[in-house]
């Protein structure tokens, strides 16, 4: 699936997720911002002849109501384009988000999401992502989970993880996290994550679970933790 993008933070996210404060912002910002989307909807959607300049036309839309935010497209499928508004991972801006996406207007051949939505576990196994020499490649990575004070902890594992690539395979492999969990299940119900050298020993292997599965184990959590 291809995906069009303005404002992804280079910046690495950071590994432990939390709450945040009340954000501010004017209200009128959101209904400024969706009255040129409609004024401008149709000149948007052939936004494929020139990502970068449709994109960023709407990057300085929206950063007029918060900076941070970022938008992104899908290409057409069936008459239709998605479009997502992000918070790009931050805890502060998922207010504003939902509030965004609940004042969208109906604009026939658009749908609008909040939050990057989890993919297909057999669609981020295509997701090879390279980070200098190494290529992090999800059918070969691995995760365990570790609980504490009823919190879900996520150790990702990986081949080629160093101290010295550990920031780039970290933003690297939040990128695969957002995919295959969704941004806001992502955000929200994974406390920490860490990133750490695959083992060698065929043991410590066995403890080990598929990366692919993440998403059912997640899921498998917390629906035992509320029942």
């Amino acid at each position: 699936m291809s995906l069009y993008l303005c404002n992804i933070n280079s910046t690495p996210l950071l590994h432990e997720r939390s709450g945040a404060p009340g954000l501010h912002y004017k209200t009128d910002s959101i209904d400024d911002f969706w009255s040129w989307f409609v004024k401008n909807e149709k000149r948007l959607r052939n936004f494929q002849s020139d990502p970068d300049k449709y994109l960023n036309e709407l990057f300085i839309q929206v950063k007029k109501i918060k900076a941070g935010l970022a938008i992104e497209f899908e290409p057409p499928q069936n008459g239709i384009i998605n479009m997502t508004v992000s918070a790009n991972g931050d805890p502060e801006l998922f207010q504003l988000v939902r509030d965004i996406v609940e004042r969208a207007p109906a604009v026939k051949g658009w749908k609008f999401f909040a939050f990057r939505q989890r993919m297909p576990a057999t669609a981020v196994k295509e997701m090879k992502l390279n980070v200098g020499q190494l290529t992090l490649d999800p059918a070969q990575m691995k995760f365990f989970p570790v609980i504490e004070n009823q919190q879900l902890n996520i150790i990702i594992y990986a081949k080629g993880i160093t101290e010295q690539n550990y920031n780039q395979v970290a933003y690297a492999c939040f990128i695969l996290l957002d995919n295959i969990l969704g941004e806001y299940d992502c955000t929200v119900k994974v406390h920490n994550f860490d990133f750490q050298q695959m083992p060698d020993q065929a043991a410590e292997l066995n403890d080990l679970k598929p990366f692919l599965e993440l998403a059912g184990y997640v899921d498998a959590f917390y629906k035992q933790k509320n029942n």
